[in-house]
């Protein structure tokens, strides 16, 4: 059953996913689950759902915002796999449904190898679902600002060779990392154990521009339902790309990122998500 915004209605994950943990709370917000929601999908709960309706009501662009977050991705992937890019470790990945890291890396390289990180159990229950039976692709429970943890995890250190290049992605997940939790300092972590050749892609909510008190009434939102939501400025997301070189066109709205047509990135100032691809020049 669909509500009328085309989402899953029921209050039960989807029956298919019969090896969900039984210790999950689907009473409990998860900004998985919102994604998921806004993206038309149907692994969400009420809860996710309910949050989602009231986030539409503040900027009705929700939907598109995302939308815009994955066509990204796939600009950038495409940068990343034509430059030999094998292996992609994603962090606060959500569900990797509708043609994500691992979709999109097998179109280019059937071997390529991901690892998808996020906290949120019933997520990565659901991406083990969907990956189940595919040798080179696993989803990990875990906190993407403990990067050590996530590094020493036995399921990257299978997949992942950090002797050879990665790519590093970080998409609409890192403003909600707090500047208390240090997100300069633990994307740094990871960037040491990478080798030159290897990339960080991010996608970042931004109070820039004439959205700016829009996206501070979408901030006050989340804050009702968890900490530290974090838009920032785009000097402070460069900040995060210490030792990458910022390929062109640099950090700009979504739509303005390499579109495939200049029609694409009209209207890009009403995306309020920066995309930033970098590519480390020095270990």
């Amino acid at each position: 059953m669909t509500d009328p915004t085309g989402a899953h209605a029921g209050n039960d994950v989807d029956a298919i996913f019969d090896d969900l943990p039984s210790n999950i709370d689907t009473d409990v917000f998860s900004v998985a689950r919102l994604y998921d929601f806004l993206l038309g999908g149907k692994h969400n709960f009420a809860p996710d759902r309910d949050f989602g309706r009231r986030l539409l009501a503040i900027e009705p662009n929700g939907r598109v915002i995302l939308q815009q977050n994955r066509y990204f991705l796939a600009r950038a992937m495409k940068v990343m796999l034509a430059d030999g890019v094998r292996q992609f470790l994603d962090l606060g990945s959500g569900i990797p449904t509708q043609n994500y890291v691992h979709e999109l890396a097998h179109t280019v390289d059937p071997a390529a190898k991901i690892v998808y990180i996020d906290s949120d159990p019933a997520a990565v229950s659901h991406s083990n679902y969907i990956l189940k039976g595919d040798p080179n692709s696993g989803a990990v429970l875990g906190d993407m600002v403990d990067a050590e943890r996530v590094l020493g995890d036995p399921t990257v250190k299978s997949l992942i060779d950090f002797d050879q290049p990665v790519g590093l992605t970080a998409l609409a997940a890192w403003h909600f990392v707090g500047d208390g939790d240090n997100p300069a300092g633990v994307l740094q972590t990871y960037r040491r154990m990478l080798v030159p050749g290897s990339y960080l892609a991010l996608t970042h909510a931004t109070i820039d521009g004439a959205t700016g008190d829009l996206v501070r009434n979408v901030q006050s939102q989340y804050q009702s339902v968890m900490k530290n939501p974090s838009p920032r400025t785009r000097q402070e997301i460069a900040a995060f790309f210490e030792g990458f070189k910022i390929l062109e066109p640099g950090i700009v709205n979504l739509p303005a990122w390499r579109p495939e047509k200049p029609e694409d990135a009209e209207g890009a100032e009403n995306i309020w998500f920066y995309g930033v691809l970098g590519k480390l020049i020095a270990a």
